[in-house]
C-alpha cells in the first residue's frame, strides 16, 4: 500500500477501516525532508528530543515520552490518538493551545474542527504519519472561536503504542499574531488553508517515495 515491506513497518496490523481510508485517496503532496524545514526553534528542539528517545522498532514508544524532559515546551504540545478514520482524539492539550483557542480540546475529535471539504484528506494524512510512520510539518491558517485568523506552524511526530492499540502523534504548535478576521461564525477551524507542507522521513520513507 505504501511501497514498504512488512519488515519495515512498526505499527503492527492495520485495521481494515484504516486500510480502506488509505485506499480512498492519496496523501497530500508536500516537500520531502529528513528534519524540520520551517525555522521554528521549539519544533527543532522537540524533534531532537524525539530523536534521542530509545527506538527499538524505529520510532519511540509512547511510554518513553517524558513530558518533564521538555517542560518548557509543554504549553504548546498536543498528543493525538488515531482511533480510526472518523476519530482522531486529543489525549493531551497544552495550556497555551487551550488559551489561544479559548476551547479545551482534551478528548475532542480533531476532525470536528477541520473544514468538511478537507476532512477526509486530513484523516488520510494523519493516518499516513501513524501507520507508515513518518513526521509532518506545515504552515497553515487557523480560525479561532473569536473569528480571528492566525498563521500556525505545526510539527507532528509518530509514537508507537502496544500491539492492538491506536498509534499516537506528538504535536508541537506555534501560533503567530492574528492576521485577519473571519466573521462567518464557524467556530474554531484548523487548516482553513495551507501555505506549506513538509513530509519528514524518519526511516520509513514519505509519500511519493518507494
Amino acid at each position: 500500500m505504501f511501497g514498504l515491506s512488512d519488515k519495515k513497518k512498526t505499527t503492527g496490523k492495520m485495521p481494515d477501516s484504516v486500510g480502506r481510508l488509505m485506499e480512498s485517496c492519496a496523501p497530500s503532496p508536500g516537500e520531502r525532508a529528513e528534519a524540520p524545514l520551517l525555522e521554528v526553534r521549539s519544533q527543532s528542539a522537540v524533534f531532537d528530543y524525539w530523536l534521542s528517545l530509545p527506538r527499538p522498532t524505529g520510532i519511540p514508544d509512547a511510554s518513553a515520552f517524558n513530558p518533564g524532559a521538555i517542560k518548557r515546551y509543554l504549553p504548546n504540545l498536543t498528543i493525538l490518538s488515531l482511533n480510526g478514520p472518523d476519530e482522531i482524539a486529543h489525549r493531551l492539550v497544552g495550556t497555551e493551545v487551550t488559551q489561544k483557542l479559548d476551547h479545551n480540546l482534551t478528548g475532542a475529535n480533531l476532525l470536528d474542527f477541520v473544514p468538511p471539504e478537507t476532512r477526509l484528506q486530513c484523516a488520510r494524512d494523519m493516518h499516513e504519519m501513524g501507520y507508515r510512520p513518518c513526521a509532518w510539518q506545515a504552515c497553515h491558517a487557523t480560525r479561532y472561536t473569536s473569528g480571528l485568523v492566525s498563521r500556525v506552524q505545526t510539527l507532528y511526530l509518530p509514537l508507537r503504542t502496544p500491539e492492538g492499540t491506536p498509534p499516537r502523534l506528538l504535536g508541537m504548535h506555534r501560533s503567530e499574531e492574528a492576521s485577519g478576521y473571519d466573521a462567518e461564525g464557524r467556530g474554531t477551524v484548523f487548516g482553513a488553508s495551507f501555505e506549506r507542507m513538509v513530509w519528514i522521513d524518519v526511516g520509513f520513507g514519505v509519500p511519493g517515495t518507494p
